[in-house]
């Protein structure tokens, strides 16, 4: 019988040994804290027990029999730093910071805690204190703390717990079925009573290792296939982008091109009997789209250079673009932005686009419709919301019609980034853009 715990004992070692050896690798491969906590666990775990059972590992002689019995000044805080590995490897497993910030700083709490007492024990052992009873009394009231930890874990429903939850169990219910041993069992004294005592724990261990081992290939498993879904979805996103830029184009660039091909065509048509005056007007109207065109050309390679895609920049544009427009037009131009602005916020290129054009609108019916004096842009941010306000002082929105199909192109534009508009005429225009950002 002895022969055969002996056999375990020994064959626990090697197996804690080697998964120690496969998660240092694992760690080296792919970097993940959580497998170098838990092969740091999977040491200390390994090196308790060489400490605990000296005898079965090392052989007892007159060279050595004083060396095997200070290995016992290290056990016990080699046992509780175990336990501070294994409190990093779940909180890095779980993702607690992001996850759960209540256990996250309650775990840290134990961290602290076990190394503590990890420091206390090496202390108490340099100072030849005896405190056998309080560690036993200490080993028992940390059972319901670590029942606590478990029931909070099931309660939070925090992603990949269940297994943390049922490898804590197993541990727990181990390390109290050796604990009780230790403290009623019969003391024979020598290595069969050292093996019997650490029996329940070790196999309990062995359990956690393979409940991990099977969570670790989960989470890979998962890992793999959110990149690739992540990887799917980039492509959508790369050709929806093509569909907008081909959109745009045809829509953008396609009609203004077509208005210049066939006014070039009438006027250079020998039978078309274009008069010179109206000769003059297509001239003009071809120079004034090709300006449209140049213009609409910049504003789409604009929204695609991702190095545009902070709000400061686009603030910029705006203004550049506002002083441009009314430039000799007898309309004095303002953008305003609250000091506290977010200039390095990040907007998606379809964002800024989209709100451009908006505000182009209506900076052309300030321009051809308002009768306006001045036109104000005000830009500012509250609660991740981007608002957008571009007022002027002319005659209101006298006709529902007035904006013609821009309204239409307004609304639609705003739909397609998830924003609100809103139009009020209240001594002038008044359009604002709300949009979500951040």
């Amino acid at each position: 019988m002895l022969q055969f715990q002996i056999y375990l004992a020994l064959f626990f070692e090697s197996i804690s040994i080697f998964m120690t050896l496969f998660f240092f690798i694992q760690y080296s491969i792919i970097k993940r804290r959580e497998h170098l906590y838990y092969a740091l666990y999977l040491l200390a775990i390994s090196v308790y027990y060489l400490l605990a059972v000296p005898d079965l590992f090392f052989s007892r002689n007159a060279g050595n029999s004083n060396i095997l019995d200070d290995l016992n000044f290290f056990k016990r805080p080699v046992q509780f730093m175990s336990s501070v590995f294994y409190t990093l490897f779940v909180i890095y497993y779980l993702g607690l910071k992001n996850t759960s910030l209540y256990l996250y700083k309650f775990f840290r709490f134990l961290i602290g805690s076990y190394f503590f007492l990890a420091l206390l024990c090496l202390l108490f052992n340099f100072l030849n204190i005896e405190y056998n009873n309080a560690y036993y009394l200490l080993s028992m009231l940390l059972l319901p703390v670590q029942l606590y930890v478990v029931g909070t874990l099931l309660k939070n429903q925090v992603p990949y717990s269940k297994f943390i939850v049922w490898g804590t169990i197993m541990i727990i219910l181990g390390s109290t079925v050796t604990l009780l041993i230790s403290i009623y069992g019969p003391h024979t004294g020598g290595l069969l009573q050292a093996v019997q005592i650490f029996l329940p724990v070790q196999f309990c261990i062995l359990i956690d290792m393979f409940l991990f081992t099977i969570a670790l290939q989960k989470k890979i498993a998962d890992n793999e296939k959110s990149l690739i879904d992540a990887a799917y979805q980039r492509q959508h996103a790369v050709l929806l982008e093509r569909e907008r830029i081909i959109a745009d184009l045809h829509d953008d660039v396609g009609g203004g091109l077509s208005s210049i091909r066939m006014m070039s065509d009438l006027m250079a048509h020998p039978g078309s009997n274009v008069n010179p005056v109206n000769t003059i007007s297509f001239a003009h109207k071809i120079s004034i789209t090709a300006k449209d065109i140049a213009q609409r050309m910049h504003t789409i390679i604009w929204s695609l250079n991702a190095e545009n895609d902070t709000l400061g920049n686009f603030v910029e544009y705006v203004r550049q673009y506002g002083f441009s427009f009314f430039e000799n037009s007898g309309v004095t131009f303002n953008c305003n932005t609250d000091a506290d602005l977010p200039v390095d916020l990040q907007l998606k290129g379809v964002q800024r686009k989209n709100i451009f054009l908006i505000m182009k609108e209506a900076f052309h019916n300030t321009l051809k419709h308002a009768g306006a004096a001045n036109s104000n842009v005000h830009i500012y941010i509250g609660k991740k919301i981007l608002h957008i306000e571009v007022k002027d002082n002319g005659s209101g929105v006298t006709n529902p019609n007035q904006f013609g199909n821009g309204l239409k192109n307004m609304k639609k534009r705003m739909d397609e980034i998830g924003g609100t508009l809103e139009i009020t005429s209240n001594g002038g225009t008044n359009i604002k853009i709300n949009v979500a950002v951040g």
